[in-house]
Protein backbone atom coordinates (compact mmCIF):
# COMPACT_ATOMS: atom_id res chain seq x y z
CA UNK A 1 0.00 0.00 0.00
CA UNK A 2 1.28 3.25 -0.98
CA UNK A 3 1.11 6.19 1.25
CA UNK A 4 -1.89 7.88 1.41
CA UNK A 5 -2.28 11.60 2.28
CA UNK A 6 -4.67 14.73 1.54
CA UNK A 7 -3.90 15.78 -1.83
CA UNK A 8 -3.79 12.13 -3.21
CA UNK A 9 -7.18 11.59 -1.59
CA UNK A 10 -8.60 14.87 -3.13
CA UNK A 11 -6.58 13.47 -6.75
CA UNK A 12 -8.78 10.71 -6.36
CA UNK A 13 -12.15 12.59 -6.06
CA UNK A 14 -11.37 14.38 -9.15
CA UNK A 15 -10.62 11.36 -10.84
CA UNK A 16 -13.89 10.09 -10.22
CA UNK A 17 -15.56 13.01 -11.13
CA UNK A 18 -13.51 13.22 -14.72
CA UNK A 19 -14.99 10.48 -15.34
CA UNK A 20 -18.53 10.34 -14.60
CA UNK A 21 -18.87 14.27 -15.23
CA UNK A 22 -16.50 14.76 -18.62
CA UNK A 23 -18.94 17.51 -19.66
CA UNK A 24 -18.48 19.54 -16.15
CA UNK A 25 -15.82 21.66 -14.91
CA UNK A 26 -13.73 20.61 -11.58
CA UNK A 27 -11.60 22.50 -9.78
CA UNK A 28 -10.11 22.15 -6.22
CA UNK A 29 -9.06 26.17 -6.18
CA UNK A 30 -11.16 28.99 -5.53
CA UNK A 31 -12.37 30.65 -8.73
CA UNK A 32 -13.45 33.85 -8.35
CA UNK A 33 -15.40 34.53 -11.51
CA UNK A 34 -16.42 32.73 -14.77
CA UNK A 35 -17.99 29.98 -13.16
CA UNK A 36 -18.74 27.51 -16.08
CA UNK A 37 -21.68 25.52 -14.95
CA UNK A 38 -22.01 22.45 -14.79
CA UNK A 39 -19.35 22.50 -12.61
CA UNK A 40 -17.67 20.65 -9.55
CA UNK A 41 -15.49 22.36 -6.53
CA UNK A 42 -13.70 20.02 -4.28
CA UNK A 43 -12.89 21.28 -1.05
CA UNK A 44 -11.33 20.04 2.63
CA UNK A 45 -13.61 21.55 5.30
CA UNK A 46 -11.99 19.77 8.26
CA UNK A 47 -9.06 17.58 9.00
CA UNK A 48 -8.95 15.72 12.68
CA UNK A 49 -6.50 13.56 13.31
CA UNK A 50 -6.31 10.69 16.18
CA UNK A 51 -2.85 9.16 18.04
CA UNK A 52 -3.35 5.31 17.69
CA UNK A 53 -0.86 2.96 19.20
CA UNK A 54 2.11 1.21 17.31
CA UNK A 55 3.40 4.66 15.63
CA UNK A 56 0.31 5.40 13.75
CA UNK A 57 -2.42 8.17 13.52
CA UNK A 58 -5.51 7.90 12.45
CA UNK A 59 -6.61 11.28 9.86
CA UNK A 60 -10.13 11.84 9.60
CA UNK A 61 -9.93 14.70 6.31
CA UNK A 62 -13.75 15.62 5.90
CA UNK A 63 -14.80 17.38 2.08
CA UNK A 64 -17.17 19.02 0.43
CA UNK A 65 -18.02 18.46 -3.62
CA UNK A 66 -20.03 21.77 -4.30
CA UNK A 67 -22.06 21.04 -7.43
CA UNK A 68 -23.33 23.94 -9.32
CA UNK A 69 -26.13 23.03 -11.92
CA UNK A 70 -26.88 23.84 -15.06
CA UNK A 71 -30.26 23.59 -14.72
CA UNK A 72 -32.43 23.77 -11.64
CA UNK A 73 -32.23 21.93 -8.06
CA UNK A 74 -33.81 19.06 -9.12
CA UNK A 75 -30.32 18.52 -10.89
CA UNK A 76 -28.87 18.71 -7.25
CA UNK A 77 -30.60 15.60 -6.42
CA UNK A 78 -30.02 13.29 -9.05
CA UNK A 79 -26.02 14.57 -9.16
CA UNK A 80 -26.26 14.14 -5.10
CA UNK A 81 -27.63 10.25 -5.94
CA UNK A 82 -24.98 9.68 -8.40
CA UNK A 83 -22.32 11.19 -6.00
CA UNK A 84 -23.20 8.62 -3.18
CA UNK A 85 -22.47 5.52 -5.78
CA UNK A 86 -19.49 7.09 -7.16
CA UNK A 87 -17.52 8.19 -4.54
CA UNK A 88 -18.38 5.32 -1.96
CA UNK A 89 -14.91 3.90 -2.98
CA UNK A 90 -12.72 5.89 -5.09
CA UNK A 91 -9.27 4.69 -6.93
CA UNK A 92 -5.70 7.10 -5.76
CA UNK A 93 -3.49 7.51 -8.32
CA UNK A 94 -1.50 4.97 -6.84
CA UNK A 95 -3.75 2.15 -7.95
CA UNK A 96 -5.25 2.20 -3.67
CA UNK A 97 -8.53 2.27 -2.97
CA UNK A 98 -10.38 4.16 -0.14
CA UNK A 99 -13.88 4.01 1.33
CA UNK A 100 -15.49 7.21 1.76
CA UNK A 101 -17.87 7.26 4.96
CA UNK A 102 -20.23 9.72 6.40
CA UNK A 103 -22.09 10.54 3.24
CA UNK A 104 -24.33 14.07 3.57
CA UNK A 105 -25.73 16.38 1.00
CA UNK A 106 -27.65 19.97 1.64
CA UNK A 107 -28.49 22.41 -1.28
CA UNK A 108 -27.62 26.14 -0.27
CA UNK A 109 -28.49 28.76 -2.81
CA UNK A 110 -29.17 26.61 -5.74
CA UNK A 111 -25.73 24.39 -5.53
CA UNK A 112 -25.05 21.12 -3.97
CA UNK A 113 -23.01 20.43 -1.17
CA UNK A 114 -21.94 16.58 -0.61
CA UNK A 115 -19.82 15.64 2.33
CA UNK A 116 -17.67 13.04 2.63
CA UNK A 117 -14.95 11.63 4.34
CA UNK A 118 -12.44 9.75 3.80
CA UNK A 119 -10.73 8.30 7.36
CA UNK A 120 -7.11 6.24 7.19
CA UNK A 121 -4.57 5.46 8.93
CA UNK A 122 -0.71 6.86 8.13
CA UNK A 123 2.36 5.82 9.79
CA UNK A 124 4.02 8.46 12.58
CA UNK A 125 7.32 7.08 13.47
CA UNK A 126 8.23 8.31 17.21
CA UNK A 127 11.72 10.49 17.07
CA UNK A 128 12.74 10.41 20.39
CA UNK A 129 15.10 13.66 20.91
CA UNK A 130 15.36 13.24 24.52
CA UNK A 131 19.32 12.18 23.72
CA UNK A 132 19.59 15.32 21.19
CA UNK A 133 18.52 17.55 23.36
CA UNK A 134 20.83 16.35 26.41
CA UNK A 135 24.13 16.29 23.76
CA UNK A 136 22.96 20.17 23.24
CA UNK A 137 22.77 21.03 26.90
CA UNK A 138 26.33 19.33 27.04
CA UNK A 139 27.71 20.90 23.39
CA UNK A 140 28.29 17.57 22.25
CA UNK A 141 25.88 17.49 19.33
CA UNK A 142 27.00 17.87 15.67
CA UNK A 143 24.46 19.90 14.15
CA UNK A 144 24.92 19.75 10.75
Amino acid sequence: MAEINTNIILDGITLALRKAFPDSMITSNEVKQGLNVPAFIVRMVSFQTQAHPMQRHKNLPRFDIIYFPKAEREECYSVSDKLCKLLEVIALPSGDKVRGVDMSSEITDDALHFFISYNHFVYAPYYDTTMYELKIKQGEANEG
